[in-house]
C-alpha cells in the first residue's frame, strides 16, 4: 500500500514539475516577445544608386569642305592629313573671282550715296511725303545690297577656312572637281549617345554630371548630360515618309511642306530615349565604346517608413525620434524624396500610430 501510494505522490510531484517548467517557458517567451515588440527596425536613408550608361563617341561636328567653284578655281590645300587647326585657320586655296566682290561692295556704295544724299534733302524739306517714300525704297535697296555682299563673304569663309577647331582629314586632296569634297573638319569636342529606359529618363536632367571612361583605353575623365530626347527611339514619322514617296512616285519635284503626324506610332515594347552626353574633358577618338555614370541626386524610400500624411521618425543618436514631414512624389510605384530628408539619417520602419515626437524608442537594428 505504502508503494503504491509513494507511485502516487511521485506522479504528482513530476506532473507539478513539468507544468512549473511549462509556466517558466511560457513567461520567457512572452518576456521576449514584448522585447522585439519593443524594439523597432530602422532604416538608413541613402542615395540612390549611379545610372550606368553605355554608348560610342563621335565628334559633336564634321564639316566636310566640297570644290566651290562658284568663288573661282580651287588651287590646292594648305593644310596636311590629320593636321590640327583653330577656328578661322585657312584650310583651302582658291583663286577668287574678285570681280564678283567688287561688284557687289559697288551696288553696296552706290546705294549708301543714295540714302544719304536722301537724308539731306529731308533736311532741307523735312515735310515732303515724296521724300520720305524715296528714303524708304533706297533704304531697301542698300538693305538687299547689304545682304548680298555678306552673303559673298560668308560664303568664301565657309568654304576656305575652319568653322571650328578640329582635325582635317583629306578626301580627294587636289584632285576634287567641282563639287566634289576636298576634305573634312573633324571636330576635337567628342560626344556620347546612349538610350535609356522610360523607368529611369525622369531621373536625369540636362546638366547633370556624367563619369566616362573608356572601354579600350581606361581613360578616364567627365562629361554633362547635353541633350534628352522628347521622342523615343521607337517613334516613326510615317507622314514624311508618305509625303516624300507621294511627290517622287508622281515625277515631281519635292515641295517644302510642315506635315502634321496624326496618332503616331510609338512601338509598342518598353520605351527608350536617346541622351546625348556632351563637354567630355578627354580626347575620346571616334567609334571608341565607352561606359559612364550618372550620380543620382535622389533618394528613395520603402513604403513601410511612411506614417500618416507623408510622416517620418527621425531617430537620433539617443534614440529619440522627430516626426518630420517630407515632400515625395511617386514614380512607377516607388518613393522618392523631394525635401526634408539627408543621407544618413535613421528612420523607423513600421512605426507605430501610437508613437509621439521626441518619445525614445528601443532599436533592434
Amino acid at each position: 500500500m505504502k508503494k503504491k501510494v509513494l507511485w502516487i505522490i511521485g506522479i504528482i510531484a513530476l506532473l507539478l514539475l513539468v507544468g512549473v517548467a511549462f509556466i517558466i517557458k511560457q513567461t520567457t517567451a512572452e518576456g521576449g516577445d514584448d522585447d522585439k515588440k519593443d524594439g523597432y527596425d530602422t532604416y538608413e536613408v541613402k542615395e540612390e544608386s549611379p545610372l550606368n550608361i553605355s554608348g560610342k563617341a563621335a565628334p559633336t561636328k564634321i564639316k566636310t569642305y566640297n570644290n566651290n567653284d562658284q568663288l573661282g578655281d580651287f588651287v590646292s590645300t594648305v593644310v596636311e592629313d590629320g593636321q590640327k587647326v583653330k577656328q578661322g585657320d585657312q584650310l583651302i586655296n582658291y583663286n577668287i573671282n574678285d570681280q564678283k566682290r567688287q561688284d557687289s561692295q559697288e551696288k553696296v556704295d552706290e546705294a549708301q550715296k543714295k540714302v544719304d544724299q536722301d537724308y539731306q534733302n529731308i533736311n532741307q524739306q523735312p515735310n515732303n511725303n515724296d521724300l520720305q517714300k524715296t528714303l524708304s525704297k533706297d533704304l531697301d535697296v542698300l538693305n538687299d545690297t547689304q545682304k548680298q555682299l555678306s552673303k559673298y563673304n560668308s560664303q568664301v569663309n565657309e568654304s576656305m577656312y575652319a568653322s571650328f577647331d578640329g582635325k582635317v582629314e583629306m578626301d580627294n586632296d587636289n584632285e576634287a572637281n567641282s563639287g566634289e569634297p576636298i576634305l573634312k573638319l573633324v571636330s576635337d569636342e567628342s560626344q556620347i549617345k546612349t538610350s535609356i529606359s522610360e523607368f529611369d529618363i525622369n531621373k536625369i536632367k540636362v546638366g547633370d554630371s556624367v563619369n566616362v571612361s573608356v572601354s579600350s583605353t581606361g581613360d578616364e575623365g567627365k562629361g554633362k548630360v547635353a541633350k534628352i530626347s522628347e521622342l523615343p527611339t521607337s517613334y516613326e514619322d510615317k507622314s514624311q515618309e508618305s509625303a516624300m514617296g507621294a511627290s517622287e512616285s508622281e515625277g515631281e519635284t519635292p515641295e517644302t511642306s510642315n506635315p502634321t503626324s496624326n496618332n503616331p506610332s510609338v512601338g509598342k515594347d518598353n520605351s527608350k530615349y536617346q541622351v546625348t552626353v556632351g563637354k567630355i574633358n578627354i580626347p575620346i577618338r571616334s567609334g571608341f565604346s565607352t561606359e559612364g555614370e550618372i550620380p543620382l541626386d535622389a533618394i528613395k524610400l520603402p513604403k513601410s517608413v511612411l506614417a500618416k500624411g507623408n510622416h517620418v521618425f527621425v531617430l537620433d543618436k539617443n534614440n529619440k525620434v522627430e516626426e518630420r514631414h517630407i515632400n515625395i512624389t511617386r514614380q512607377n510605384g516607388e518613393i522618392f524624396v523631394e525635401k526634408g530628408l539627408n543621407s544618413g539619417e535613421k528612420l523607423i520602419v513600421s512605426p507605430k500610430k501610437t508613437l509621439n515626437n521626441g518619445e525614445k524608442v528601443e532599436v533592434s537594428s
